[in-house]
């Protein structure tokens, strides 16, 4: 029974310190996003760039009229606070990448591979999953100790949560539209 509670205790001590590092982590993480405005300025200019990119192929490969609009406004929207965030960063001496980093090439290409229901479906996929990622990034971000990064992202933000919410129905839609492709015959 001993050996039993012992074993147990030790179970226990070694949850509670695994716990108390990730937490740990986690703060860190948290104080760095937001007292680095330089990471921000290099995480959302890259993520920005792409939007536009995706936009653009999505405006060229798309058959779904609907895609295709969601990709002009990824343009435009995206386009608009790129040059925004780059005027903040160039004033606060900041480096601001100019050109998609290898990560985010390949993501583009990816999506340039892709044709059809199967492009538009990716596409879908894709933008709700980063508009995920971007609005945690802008949260964190309108919490920063910078003012001028703080209130970009404010600022920002609801644009990014509208942009959520649309690529979400947008997968929605595009799944219901590759599931009807799919239970289409061939023709002949």
């Amino acid at each position: 029974m001993d050996n039993r509670l012992s074993s147990w205790t030790a179970g226990l001590a070694a949850l509670l310190c695994a716990s108390a590092l990730a937490a740990g982590a986690e703060e860190h993480a948290s104080r760095s996003a937001k007292s680095d405005p330089q990471s921000f300025v290099q995480n959302a200019a890259q993520d920005g760039m792409l939007e536009v990119e995706l936009g653009k192929i999505a405006q060229q490969k798309s058959q779904d009229p609907q895609v295709q609009k969601f990709g002009a406004r990824m343009v435009k929207d995206h386009g608009k606070a790129n040059a925004e965030l780059a005027s903040i960063a160039k004033q606060q001496n900041l480096e601001v990448p100019t050109q998609l980093d290898r990560k985010h090439q390949k993501m583009v290409q990816e999506m340039r591979d892709k044709s059809g229901t199967e492009f538009d479906l990716a596409y879908a996929e894709h933008m709700a999953k980063d508009h995920s990622k971007a609005v945690d990034l802008f949260k964190e971000a309108s919490r920063s100790d910078d003012p001028q990064i703080a209130g970009f992202a404010k600022k920002t933000l609801p644009t990014l949560e509208e942009h959520k919410s649309m690529a979400d129905s947008m997968v929605t839609e595009t799944r219901t539209a590759a599931a009807k492709d799919s239970e289409t015959p061939a023709r002949r």
